[in-house]
């Protein structure tokens, strides 16, 4: 084996470790968000999700200053510009994603999620100019029924409440953020300060937002009263959304997009895992209603069509993205 195919597998081993690490996030963002709502009574769904996502962010700048110092808020044009574009993605999802969670579970939530994985290889054939391969529609497909069979949509109706549509609507800005990081045009950037850019950006504007929302005069800072609530934030943003994410603008580069979106589908599986003893845990911890979930067949089932995917997905990877210059001189999707 050879040092960039060691590399490549070294990059798929740390976004797997990411993948079980954000779906042991969905379980401690759903509990930090029932004990939020007991804290702060009748104020809407979306000044609950700005108020929980704030400190969140405002951590992975503190965790990067620390790390890297203040020269790691020294952004370039371009870099500044792809922070920019990752923040706007990641605020949009972020809400849709946790305004959501407040009407379904946590594992439906990390299922439905996933349906970025779907649009990440028409985001890769866009930019390419050319239809993915053959092998990706089959992976397409595998996830699709995997994720139905997870979240047990009823394939007749086809209905969704509110905090389903939001996932998926989630799920769209989440794989443009994603795309974003392997674009050839950023490829130069650095990537611990486009990700404290982008984490800074989304802290502000999470402020903003809740300070803009809330309904009490006090409700932004009656929840950081209660040391159980601000443990629960500071384990969603390390575990579930910081921690990894730093992890993935780093070793995402090194593997393709549809190879990424695939992995992040292992996701759902491990808050299942979490799920049938997690909740009961906290809930005794919090004293918040939060019960444990229950794998049933069909789980079982959606798990491994999923597998199924990922496998295939590293069995037969996709073209690379070409550059610009490369489409200039050869548009022909076909070639």
């Amino acid at each position: 084996m050879n040092a960039s195919t060691k590399l490549h597998w070294q990059a798929i081993g740390v976004l797997v470790l990411c993948a079980a690490s954000q779906g042991l996030g969905f379980i401690i963002g759903k509990a930090s968000l029932l004990a939020q709502v007991a804290l702060v009574p009748g104020e809407s769904s979306w000044f609950i999700a700005a108020q929980n996502l704030a400190p969140r962010f405002a951590v992975g700048v503190i965790l990067l200053v620390a790390v890297y110092g203040f020269r790691v808020l020294q952004l370039g044009r371009t870099e500044w510009l792809q922070a920019g574009v990752m923040a706007s993605c990641s605020i949009a999802g972020c809400m849709f994603q946790l305004d959501g969670m407040q009407f379904t579970t946590a594992s439906v939530a990390a299922f439905i999620t996933q349906f970025f994985v779907v649009l990440i290889p028409i985001w890769a054939a866009l930019a390419n100019r050319r239809w993915p391969r053959g092998p990706v529609y089959c992976s397409v497909l595998l996830v699709v029924l995997g994720l139905g069979l997870l979240a047990g949509v009823d394939w007749r109706t086809m209905q969704l409440g509110r905090g389903e549509t939001e996932m998926i609507i989630a799920a769209v800005f989440f794989s443009v953020m994603l795309f974003s990081i392997n674009w050839p045009g950023f490829a130069a950037n650095r990537p611990d300060r486009t990700t404290a850019g982008m984490f800074l950006i989304e802290t502000l504007i999470f402020v903003l937002i809740a300070l803009w929302t809330q309904q009490g005069e006090d409700s932004f800072f009656v929840p950081w009263h209660e040391w159980s609530w601000s443990l629960l934030v500071l384990g969603a943003a390390i575990v579930g959304s910081i921690g990894p994410f730093i992890l993935i603008v780093r070793w995402q580069r090194l593997v393709t997009p549809t190879e990424a979106g695939m992995i992040y589908c292992l996701g759902p599986v491990f808050t299942l895992g979490c799920g049938v003893f997690l909740p009961g845990m906290l809930s005794q911890w919090t004293g918040v209603d939060y019960p444990n979930e229950t794998i049933t067949a069909s789980i079982i089932a959606g798990g491994l069509l999923i597998l199924a995917a990922n496998a295939l997905t590293q069995l037969w990877p996709p073209r690379p993205m070409r550059s610009a210059r490369d489409l200039s001189a050869n548009p022909n999707p076909a070639q």
